[in-house]
């Protein structure tokens, strides 16, 4: 199922709100203090985090080189798929905007796909895991479906 904007549950939004205002105030803490203790998180560029204090010091170093004070900006929700214990699969596009890679590259602004696994908490839901995916535009111009 694919849901716009307004059609999402409360608790889908607030917690993809909160990853998105987290983000464009350089704010860890308060973008972590949604994660699960055992949050796994793999980057766009295949690494994989596990533990909610590797998690959180992987994003600190990462905007501390290249990303704090860079724009995110949620496209869309592409799907939400409710699990059995209240669980929620979301797939969701971003826009990130341009930054320099830690090699000194500039990365212009760009899209990607994340997926997130969410369970739900006592205030909300907490993220779990994420997938985070560069969207190559490249090659999406030559997508079959």
């Amino acid at each position: 199922m694919s849901l716009a904007a307004p059609e999402l549950e409360p608790a889908v939004a607030e917690l993809l709100q909160t990853m998105e205002d987290t983000w464009n105030a350089s704010d860890m803490d308060a973008m972590f203090a949604v994660a699960t203790p055992d949050i796994h998180w793999v980057n766009v560029v295949g690494m994989h985090w596990q533990g909610l204090a590797a998690v959180k010091q992987a994003h600190v170093v990462f905007f501390d080189l290249m990303f704090r004070g860079v724009p995110l900006r949620r496209e869309a929700v592409e799907h939400v798929k409710p699990l059995p214990g209240g669980l929620r699969l979301i797939v969701v596009r971003w826009r990130l905007g341009a930054f320099r890679t830690p090699s000194g590259d500039l990365r212009p602004e760009g899209q990607q796909r994340m997926s997130i696994l969410a369970l739900p908490g006592p205030r909300g839901l907490l993220i779990s895991h994420v997938a985070n995916i560069d969207v190559d535009a490249r090659a999406a111009a030559h997508n079959p479906v």
